[in-house]
């Protein structure tokens, strides 16, 4: 009987890891007080994932960002264990004309909301979650630059 109820036990504890592992909540390090991101949507469709942020710059003054997605300076990961970088990903500032989507510069005004879409293409049709992503923003007012990626974690992925 002792055995049977300790089986039980460490199955149920199993499966409480197992539940919390998969409900993570979404967590954005941006390494800086005066700068806040949201999570707009993450939606897919086939096998575009696109990423809506509302970046706010709750300071005083305001600054200008330089934003990277070239090569590994930005980065991100499904839940299933693949890397989206380089072509992957493209960027789109508010109504701003697409440069080349992979570079921007533009300014967040104090208490004025921007809004970002990040496209990650040829994400996996069966991944769930964007595990963690990277992103390179250089702001010399907010001290951020490739040393000090914002960062998110588990932004769950919207399907069909």
């Amino acid at each position: 009987m002792k055995k049977i109820i300790m089986i039980l036990m460490a199955m149920f504890a199993f499966g409480l890891q197992n539940v919390s592992a998969q409900d993570a909540p979404l967590k954005i390090v941006t390494n800086h007080p005066d700068f806040k991101i949201k999570v707009k949507r993450c939606a897919a469709s086939g096998k575009t994932v696109v990423l809506d942020l509302i970046l706010n710059n709750e300071g005083t003054n305001d600054v200008k960002i330089d934003m990277v997605v070239v090569d590994a300076w930005s980065e991100a990961y499904d839940n299933e264990g693949n890397i989206y970088q380089g072509n992957d990903l493209k960027v789109k500032v508010a109504n701003k004309p697409d440069y080349n989507g992979r570079y921007y510069d533009f300014m967040i005004p104090t208490g004025v909301p921007m809004r970002l879409s990040i496209q990650i293409n040829n994400v996996s049709t069966s991944a769930e979650s964007i595990a963690r992503f990277s992103l390179c923003i250089d702001c010399s007012a907010w001290g951020l630059n490739s040393q000090k990626l914002v960062k998110f974690s588990n932004i769950p992925i919207t399907r069909d």
